[in-house]
């Protein structure tokens, strides 16, 4: 009887201590916010194109980067730790949150995706995205690269400029 009792004890405190459903967590590399470096104002307004790659080329304007180096490229990952999620397939959402300056996120584009595939076709480049990806496994995390275009106003204050997006993900 009492080992009975000690086994279920044992039972339930084991239950007690498994969470009802794991977590999926999203990082993103770098953490800060992407900057393209230092910018001499342009008369007019200026789009610079940060590759999947890190590449920035200027794509419309005349400001002027005065850095020709590649910049750290974002690269979002998810994983459902060593729990898992319930399922496998996310729908992903990416919007431009913020700038300091006078910049911000015109276009979004999607890289190299490695851990999973897209649920149905690969995005299109847009202001924001929205799209369903499915995991190999849910126990090993699933990244990808992600480009865009920052567009400068006109006149813009010169020096360093940040912009920030959101990513959500929500389990389907």
């Amino acid at each position: 009887m009492i080992r009975s009792v000690l086994a279920l004890a044992l039972a339930l405190a084991c239950l007690a201590a498994t969470p009802a459903a794991a977590q999926l967590s999203i990082s993103r590399s770098p953490m800060t916010s992407p900057e393209i470096g230092i910018v001499m104002k342009g008369s007019t307004a200026t789009t610079f194109s940060v590759s999947t790659a890190g590449a920035v080329t200027r794509v419309s304007g005349d400001a002027i980067r005065v850095s020709s180096s590649s910049i750290p490229v974002p690269t979002i990952t998810l994983h459902c730790g060593t729990n898992n999620c319930k399922g496998d397939e996310f729908r992903i959402t990416i919007t431009a949150s913020g700038a300091s300056g006078d910049s911000r996120i015109s276009l979004f584009r999607i890289g190299t995706l490695s851990g999973g595939r897209f649920k149905s076709a690969r995005p299109a480049d847009g202001a924001s995205l929205t799209f369903d990806l499915r995991m190999d496994t849910r126990k090993n995390p699933m990244s990808f690269t992600l480009g865009m275009d920052v567009l400068m106003a006109a006149a813009a204050q010169g020096g360093i400029q940040t912009f920030t997006f959101t990513v959500t993900a929500t389990e389907l």
